[in-house]
């Protein structure tokens, strides 16, 4: 076996006693040390070599084991005597002089701890874990950084591969502050490993404190993907990285001028001015109104201000207008209708959830409601999930300046997703189907968004195999999609994805420009759609067969009634508005459309607005139907005082809302 020094710093560290200058009194000092072994000696130049005739003994006994095993305890005063026995029977192992310095470090015998370091560098100048030691105990006790980098620098010359032993050093050095140092031997980590979690977590943590926080984040991202313990410290770690330093960046408005530009390209693209405002009564981040769906010349954004990362949510809104331009501008745009007319058939399909709600005494228009939000909350999920896969896919790739309030959005919405779907008391009081269906998607969107940034939000969720085989489906399908995506093939996954969960029934897709010309009520917007029915309450353009047959059932009983079936929807609409309304809060509102129809309601006008309904418009028709339907609630006493035609309009509203 043999040994080698350099004649250096590091070597007179260990023989301070030895003039280096001097060969013969280096060979003697070197004799003595290693006596009673019998050793060689050659000197050629700066390096020293020791041959050892014989092999040095190995002390790994059981109670090396056991003393060690007592370190890891805490319990160092009993492990000392077992590691000093040891070195008197066999004083050349490197690793138990190294393991007795450490248990002396961890008492706080710090001189003591040095003197056996120096033995076991003697023994073994290439121990780089007793190096390591002996450098931190310089620069954390004794803050002196340059005996310590002579031991450093010693890892770096002997093993510069040794990644671990670097990241150790660099780590030291990032604790204590000092950047330039912990940059240095992590750098070296990162060349010999660039795979290894807690390199990049240390280079990100470096960057980050330079106020490098575009590097800093991107170091992250690499964490995400190397580190497999998402309940780890260093997956937590670079997780609070990655969000502070986006964070940082978002502050420093990165990404708005890149948003602005997005603004212009689809005005240039759809024709049309697109305008931002704020809502919070929207159920959902943000959605899009079309200009072409609302009958205006400008497209508008909406978000809800519960959800601060609005430069995302503005961007994949404008996405979503891009695509459907781009289908549109191919003939494929297709218009997603959901089915209102089976929402009675899904309220029979979750009964049973809907029976432990009436067992908690929960009143029936509070689960009414939420039969209500759960059948467009799943609708919304079937319509949503494969697009938003494709819009977050052109997002990334094409504005790499929106990534970073992209991840601080995707990384909120996954995070409410996933409770959405893992709360106990959601689990508890969730139809069971719906529950597996939504979790599905959620699913989806979740490994989507580690295939962008690494945060591996799949592995959070408690999943079932059949479960996770449907992912698995749905996600090889939009792979299959994902980089030559055409012009509207986006609609084939809503179709597929909604067929085989079973959910086909309650939508259906149907080709923009065909449907529209039929002129169709669920093309139109609200007001378009019961000024049609008033002007031809019998048409049947634009409904599937079983929807035909309901309306034509409807139109036999209700025929040659001379009904207003404008004012009648309207006043389905003011039933639904008002009902739980206290009769006070309605006759405040009765009041007001009283002051405003002094001087007349015009049954053909648009454009009436009402103080205690803000962000609503009202048509001549709208208007009246809220009047009539405000003072049968407040004041039905008085109701016939107002001499408004409409009693069979309003029994018939009451029959089709069932109130």
């Amino acid at each position: 076996m043999t040994i080698q020094f350099h004649i250096s710093d590091f070597f007179k560290k260990l023989f301070p006693e030895v003039d280096a200058t001097n060969n013969d009194a280096v060979k003697q000092k070197l004799k003595e040390f290693y006596n009673p072994i019998e050793v060689i000696i050659d000197i050629n130049g700066d390096t020293i070599h020791v041959e050892f005739q014989d092999d040095l003994k190995d002390t790994k006994s059981n109670d090396f084991y056991r003393a060690t095993d007592l370190c890891v305890k805490k319990r160092y005063q009993e492990a000392i005597p077992i590691f000093l026995k040891l070195i008197q029977e066999n004083p050349t192992d490197s690793e138990v002089h190294r393991n007795l310095a450490q248990a002396y470090e961890e008492s706080g015998d710090y001189e003591t701890a040095i003197n056996h370091l120096i033995d076991a560098l003697k023994w073994n100048p290439k121990n780089h874990w007793a190096l390591i030691l002996m450098g931190n105990i310089y620069i954390r006790y004794f803050n002196d950084v340059n005996t310590a980098m002579t031991y450093f620098d010693q890892v770096m010359e002997t093993d510069p591969n040794n990644y671990v032993a670097l990241n150790n050093i660099g780590g030291t050095f990032l604790q204590l502050g000092k950047l330039t140092l912990a940059e240095r031997f992590l750098s070296k980590a990162y060349k010999a490993n660039p795979k290894f979690s807690h390199i990049t977590l240390g280079m990100g943590l470096v960057n980050f404190e330079k106020g490098e926080f575009r590097t800093a984040f991107d170091f992250a991202i690499d964490t995400f993907k190397n580190e497999e313990h998402v309940d780890g410290p260093v997956y937590q770690k670079a997780l609070q990285l990655a969000l502070e330093s986006a964070k940082s960046l978002v502050k420093q408005q990165v990404g708005k001028e890149t948003l602005v530009d997005y603004i212009q390209d689809i005005e240039k693209l759809t024709g049309k001015e697109v305008r931002i405002e704020e809502d919070s009564t929207i159920s959902t981040a943000a959605k899009v109104e079309f200009a072409e769906n609302y009958g205006r010349d400008f497209h508008l954004v909406k978000t809800n201000p519960k959800y601060p990362n609005t430069d995302h949510l503005i961007a994949h809104e404008l996405t979503h207008l891009k695509l459907a331009e781009e289908a549109r501008q191919q003939g494929a745009n297709m218009l997603f209708i959901g089915k209102d007319s089976k929402l009675e058939g899904f309220k029979k399909s979750i009964q049973g959830a809907l029976k432990k709600l009436e067992k908690r005494g929960i009143p029936q228009t509070t689960i009414d409601k939420y039969s209500h939000n759960l059948f467009h909350g799943i609708l919304g999920q079937i319509f949503n999930t494969p697009i938003d896969l494709f819009i977050e896919d052109y997002l990334f790739n094409h504005f790499p300046d929106l990534r970073y309030v992209q991840f601080i959005s995707l990384y909120q919405l996954n995070v409410e997703a996933h409770k959405a779907v893992n709360d106990p008391k959601i689990i508890e009081l969730s139809p069971p189907d719906i529950l597996t269906k939504s979790r599905i998607f959620n699913v989806v969107s979740a490994r989507h968004f580690e295939s962008l940034f690494g945060v591996k939000m799949e592995k959070t969720y408690t999943i079932k195999p059949f479960e996770l085989k449907q992912v698995d489906a749905f996600w090889e399908e939009f792979n299959e999609y994902r980089n030559d995506k055409k012009p509207g093939e986006e609609y084939e996954l809503i179709q597929h994805w909604g067929e085989d969960l079973e959910l086909d029934t309650y939508f259906k897709l149907e080709e923009e420009k065909s449907y529209k010309s039929t002129n169709s009520p669920s093309s139109k917007s609200p007001e378009d759609v019961l000024e049609q029915i008033e002007n031809d309450p019998f048409q049947h353009s634009g409904l599937d067969d079983e929807e035909a047959e309901e309306l034509k059932k409807f139109q036999e009983q209700h025929s040659g009634k001379d009904l207003n079936m404008a004012v009648a929807m309207y006043m389905v609409g003011a039933l639904d508005y008002f009902k739980n309304m206290s009769k006070e809060k309605v006759k405040e509102i009765a009041f007001e459309i009283a002051m405003l129809g002094r001087t007349g309601i015009n049954p053909q006008k648009k454009g009436y607005k009402l103080n205690l309904i803000p962000n609503t418009s009202f048509s001549g028709y709208k208007l009246l139907a809220y009047y009539y339907v405000s003072w049968a609630i407040a004041m039905p006493e008085v109701l016939s005082d107002l001499q408004m035609p409409f009693d069979k309009e309003f029994e018939l509203a009451r029959q089709i809302s069932g109130r």
